[in-house]
């Protein structure tokens, strides 16, 4: 049995919820503001009373806080699917839990047949009393400009919901909107980029290699020190032939296999695709209810959790640095960018990451697909019409996010 947590919406909470948002937006967000197109407004707007699914990039940890602050701005409260984890555990879990439950958000056991998960998210899109925000990544990317491969069970749902509707004899649209989020800070930040590049160069270079260099470099050579750290660590052979890009995915693939040769498990699909599987497999037994497990039962949960502690560490390491390839910055040399290399390389080298600046968080909503126009090519074709549109809607959101500058 899985610990489902189902959403449990009220219009008080969610009232207190976005009166004390300020402050908690100051104190924890150093002060994040929206910006939203008139356009992107209408057609939000035009779901409202729908069936209605909207799927966002999911480039930052602020993302939950970013939609919940826009049902606000338009006065239209969501449902939310959230991975189980986000609910936390320990002795402030449960009153987490609480407020999430009451503020529209339930959980998911990822990469599991959750079937709890699974049969709520089917009620809400198929009533459609609320909008849902699924976000299509399902891992935070931590890149402001780039999206990765969309989830295909984001669309599925959407034609399962309509399979429910139409055992019910209900004949009417079911909307997906592709929505894009994009960061920008509101003041300077290169003395605080500088800094930060200090703060790392002391705890992973002898002084010896801090020769003076352009900004640019000198977060290459933080890069480059962390790599030959790592291919020691998990003795990689560094081939000085070979481009940096290579290194950066060949290192990956040698923690991976690590990961996987632990779990007995043998695969040829791509690093996203096997590190979302390791995760989700992870996932399902961490937040399994144990509560009806028998003695023996239990001391097998407690076996795995205890095998899963020798690479955790492994998989958060290749979460940090999933979506990072050599030349993302000198592409564009923004503080956006910048920072978001520097927040991974410091959860790398400290173990955790600084919130830095206030900034704005630009969104923009795509024109909603009734997806119920794609049903009977569906019924004929399931798997490549989920694939198709959830390569449509991924490259929506990708181009939703390029276009805001």
């Amino acid at each position: 049995m899985l610990d489902f947590k189902p959403p449990k919406p009220n219009l008080s909470v969610i009232k207190v919820a976005s009166a004390i948002m300020p402050l908690y937006n100051r104190l924890h967000l150093k002060g994040l503001t929206l910006d939203i197109d008139a356009e992107s407004i209408v057609r939000l707007e035009s779901i409202q009373g729908e069936s209605a699914l909207i799927s966002p990039n999911h480039a930052a940890s602020a993302d939950p806080i970013v939609m919940f602050l826009l049902s606000k701005h338009i006065s239209q409260p969501f449902y939310y699917m959230a991975a189980r984890e986000t609910y936390g555990k320990g002795a402030f879990s449960g009153v987490r839990g609480y407020l999430m439950q009451r503020l529209g958000v339930y959980s998911v056991v990822r990469g599991t047949v959750d079937r709890n998960a699974f049969r709520t998210t089917r009620q809400l899109l198929s009533e459609g009393e609320m909008p849902l925000v699924i976000f299509g990544e399902g891992e935070i990317s931590h890149q402001n400009d780039t999206v990765m491969r969309f989830e295909r069970g984001v669309v599925q749902f959407c034609f399962w919901a309509i399979d429910d509707m139409k055992k019910e004899s209900i004949d009417k649209p079911l909307y997906v909107v592709p929505l894009g989020i994009k960061y920008r800070y509101t003041k300077d930040m290169w003395n605080v980029i500088d800094t930060a590049l200090t703060e790392l160069e002391r705890s992973i270079l002898p002084s010896s290699a801090r020769t003076p260099v352009e900004r640019y470099q000198r977060l290459r050579r933080i890069g480059i020190s962390v790599l030959s750290t790592l291919a020691e660590e998990y003795q990689y052979k560094v081939d000085p032939d070979v481009s940096l890009n290579e290194h950066i995915q060949g290192l990956k693939e040698q923690i991976l296999s690590h990961a996987e040769k632990i779990m007995g498990i043998d695969s040829d699909k791509d690093v996203l695709t096997r590190v979302r599987a390791l995760k989700n497999i992870v996932d399902a037994e961490v937040y399994r209810e144990i509560d009806q497990m028998t003695e023996y039962e239990q001391k097998i949960h407690e076996e795995q959790l205890q095998k899963f502690q020798q690479f955790y560490p492994d998989l958060e390491r290749l979460i940090n640095f999933i979506a990072i390839t050599d030349g993302y910055v000198a592409e564009e040399h923004s503080p956006e960018r910048y920072l978001e290399v520097i927040f991974r390389l410091e959860r790398e080298v400290f173990g955790s990451a600084k919130m830095r600046g206030p900034r704005v968080a630009s969104i923009r909503a795509g024109e909603p697909k009734n997806i119920l126009e794609e049903y009977n090519t569906y019924k004929s074709q399931k798997r490549d019409t989920v694939e198709r549109i959830t390569t449509e809607l991924e490259t929506e959101v990708q181009n939703l996010v390029s276009g805001i500058t």
